[in-house]
């Protein structure tokens, strides 16, 4: 009895001490499982784990540099040197350009508008080229009211008016260069006031010259050309511009060097529309080459038809002229 009653308390125990080894291995394996780590997914990296993105670079000055050197598309009608433009978000046409005075003959224009971002300054309108960080062309309306005496203003100033997006190219990217600061409109066709003279200091209306053309030519044409505006009851419509190789030489922070700049004249009486144009009317073109020996010419000695013009710029001009009379005096040579 009392061997019995021993051996089922020694049973009892062990059974206990069983039992509770079960329950403590159950709950180390229950934690165990809890706190061992799942099997782990097929790693992904960074660029697997989301659609990849375009990189792009953070903003800088010479943005257009890099740009230019990617290989694109070029679009139809756009040489693969004008095919990539800087951003375009805010570059829309302020509608004052169209219904300007400045631009009564037309609005010029080439096959591709993404690089003509129009602006309408009041003492001319331009487009401007953001990637060769100056004016395509200025345009704008001269007569005898527009010319008086106030002292020629020294300072040239970046353009504020360019969207943020735009490189603004300032007086300083032409320090130790060969080149002058050279006027579209000149200072001289808006001289009645300090603010009109002002206006014409922007880099906007600047273009790199040589000396000697700036000085030369260049100049002399636009003495003339104030000339005829004081002539009784004149009223002339001018357009200035560059003519650039694919592949151009730079100042600064890359703003491009044009090997000629060109200008078209047109004379006509006070208050006359591109319906008054006739093939009488007088024309002047030019295009002065951006080169060495030029300064030793006069200006006459450059003159052209505005067909060569538009050949070489790739513009067209003189739009809201007639057709026939456009084709007649477009070809003609001054």
């Amino acid at each position: 009895m009392g061997r019995r009653s021993g051996l089922g308390f020694r049973s009892k125990l062990v059974f206990l001490l069983l039992l509770g080894a079960g329950a403590m291995a159950a709950r180390t394996g229950a934690l165990s499982q809890r706190s061992a780590p799942l099997s782990p997914a097929p790693m992904r990296d960074a660029s697997s784990a989301h659609p990849p993105r375009e990189q792009k670079a953070a903003p800088h000055s010479d943005d257009a540099v890099s740009r230019a050197n990617r290989p694109s598309s070029p679009k139809a009608g756009a040489s693969a040197a004008t095919a990539e433009r800087a951003p375009r978000s805010a570059a829309r046409a302020p509608g004052s350009v169209e219904q300007s005075p400045h631009v009564t003959l037309g609005v010029p224009t080439d096959r591709d508008s993404s690089d003509d971002y129009l602006m309408d300054e009041q003492e001319y309108v331009l487009s401007y080229n953001p990637e060769r960080r100056g004016p395509n062309w200025v345009s704008w309306k001269l007569d005898a009211s527009d010319l008086g005496h106030v002292p020629r203003a020294t300072r040239f100033r970046s353009n504020a008016e360019l969207p943020g997006e735009f490189y603004r190219v300032t007086p300083g990217d032409y320090q130790n260069t060969n080149y002058d600061r050279g006027h579209l409109c000149p200072s001289a066709d808006r001289d009645v006031t300090r603010e009109r003279n002002e206006r014409t200091f922007l880099m906007t209306n600047v273009l790199p010259q040589l000396h000697e053309l700036n000085a030369g030519p260049w100049e002399r044409l636009e003495q003339h050309e104030r000339d005829l505006a004081h002539e009784p009851d004149s009223q002339l419509f001018i357009v200035a511009g560059g003519i650039f190789e694919a592949e151009c030489p730079t100042i600064g922070h890359k703003v491009a060097v044009p090997t000629a700049t060109y200008k078209i004249i047109v004379v006509l009486r006070r208050g006359q529309r591109p319906s008054d144009v006739t093939r009488e009317t007088r024309v002047i073109a030019v295009m002065m080459p951006n080169t060495a020996g030029v300064g030793e010419h006069a200006w006459t000695d450059f003159a052209t038809s505005v067909d060569a013009i538009e050949q070489a710029s790739g513009y067209d001009f003189l739009a809201r002229v007639p057709d026939a009379i456009e084709n007649a005096i477009e070809a003609r040579r001054f």
